[in-house]
């Protein structure tokens, strides 16, 4: 089996379109799990993503240099992962910016029930330094939930993660939140 795929890559970087497709079609499990790490597998955008993952491979059959002592497969796995993350990061731009959070200062109305319990007037400064510390996806979680006020199920379709992750990402989120204001005032 692993010969066969070494076989495989052989023939399709030396140019071989039949060998292409077999290599694109072994490699379609790798392209899915890419893309279903950032988009809903129900949305309209996969078939054309994975047109994309098609591209990258035929790319990557280009610039690989056996040379760099990196196997194929996991270059081609790496450049994969890169074009599907850099693809999304650039789509889902909503990491908090200093406006965002002069204007989460200025808003009164968000969603507070939890964030009371560790916050008071004067800590809102502290939250806003201790929030810049947190994964790019927690931000974003805390962010639309209390400052947008968007339900669990709305952050989950806008970000394209399941439900119970954005309540996992968002209990961490506050965890590491308690952890980081508590360090702070020590």
């Amino acid at each position: 089996m692993n010969s066969d795929i070494n076989y495989i890559i052989q023939k399709a970087i030396k140019g071989d379109k039949i060998f292409q497709e077999k290599l694109i079609k072994r490699l379609n499990p790798l392209i899915y799990k890419n893309i279903y790490l950032y988009c809903n597998p129900t949305s309209p955008l996969v078939e054309d993503l994975v047109q994309e993952g098609y591209m990258v491979i035929l790319e990557s059959l280009k610039e690989y240099r056996e040379s760099r002592n990196v196997h194929y497969l996991r270059y081609v796995q790496v450049k994969l992962h890169y074009f599907y993350k850099n693809y999304f990061k650039n789509k889902n731009n909503t990491t908090i910016s200093i406006e965002n959070l002069i204007e989460m200062r200025k808003e009164p109305k968000a969603k507070t029930y939890e964030l009371k319990k560790i916050i008071s007037i004067e800590e809102r400064n502290t939250l806003m330094k201790c929030m810049e510390k947190l994964p790019e996806k927690q931000q974003k979680i805390l962010y639309l939930f209390y400052f947008k006020g968007m339900s669990i199920k709305e952050i989950a379709h806008e970000l394209n993660l399941k439900y119970r992750t954005v309540i996992n990402l968002k209990s961490l989120a506050i965890k590491r939140l308690r952890t980081l204001m508590a360090e702070y005032y020590r």
